[in-house]
């Protein structure tokens, strides 16, 4: 029961991450004899998401067009058992879970109980979800953005949200996704490149707000993955990203 009451705290957060830039978790009633584990990692993901507003707004202010959403909320479960639609996306067997290219919209239709959605200016199909991938310190927890073409093939999978432990999301970018570390004044920068070209990247940044309860620091994850194929390139806005980085510039 406890672990349930847990993931309804996160839909809550999660509610926020789809229509308002900020929401504070707050949890007047939590027994205190449940122990300080429970206390500290619930103090952390509140702490993820005191800072997650502007980052994550800043991520939806990219788009400049209409935003629709796709609601299934009549077959949400609060016991997220992984086989039917849910707000955060339910149950997880591990972060490369959510970074397969064979995604379709069906898929996150039947896993996500709301998605935001909309049609980009050029041209691509984006779904945007809320996801918690567990409640581990390398687990995920952020806005997660599948864009398709107009024959619903995966070509660009976005992410930007918060870790206690990148270290697990690292050695996924570099088995699965052939990253390399590179030169970055963040914490970390991982890039793959093809024909002298950056195609994805992942970008780590320590966490500007410190939590006394929390036992490790917060990490800022931001990453995009494009499908390879021939002109395929990172987006205006990540290239952007990365230069302003290289500048000096504090984001």
């Amino acid at each position: 029961m406890k672990w349930i009451v847990k993931r309804l705290i996160y839909l809550v957060i999660f509610g926020g991450v789809l229509f308002i830039p900020l929401l504070i978790l707050t949890d007047p009633t939590k027994d205190k004899s449940e122990g300080t584990d429970d206390a500290g990692f619930l103090a952390s993901v509140s702490s993820w998401f005191e800072e997650a507003g502007n980052s994550i707004s800043s991520l939806f202010s990219e788009d400049d067009t209409e935003v629709g959403t796709i609601k299934n909320a009549a077959m949400t479960t609060p016991d997220p058992d992984g086989q039917s639609p849910h707000l955060d996306g339910g149950l997880f067997s591990g972060i490369d879970q959510i970074l397969s290219f064979n995604t379709t919209p069906t898929d996150i239709a039947n896993r996500w109980a709301l998605v935001s959605f909309h049609v980009k200016d050029d041209g691509l199909r984006s779904y945007r979800v809320p996801v918690v991938t567990g409640e581990k310190q390398d687990d995920l927890a952020g806005a997660l953005t599948y864009l398709f073409d107009e024959q619903e093939q995966l070509q660009r999978i976005e992410f930007l949200g918060y870790t206690k432990d990148a270290s697990t999301l690292i050695n996924v970018m570099k088995q699965k996704f052939r990253m390399t570390r590179r030169p970055s004044p963040r914490e970390a920068l991982y890039v793959k490149s093809r024909n002298k070209l950056p195609v994805s990247a992942l970008r780590i940044s320590k966490s500007d707000v410190i939590n006394a309860a929390a036992e490790s620091p917060s990490l800022e994850v931001r990453f995009e993955l494009n499908r390879l194929h021939f002109g395929a390139i990172l987006s205006d806005v990540f290239r952007q990203l990365l230069a302003t980085d290289k500048n000096g510039l504090k984001i």
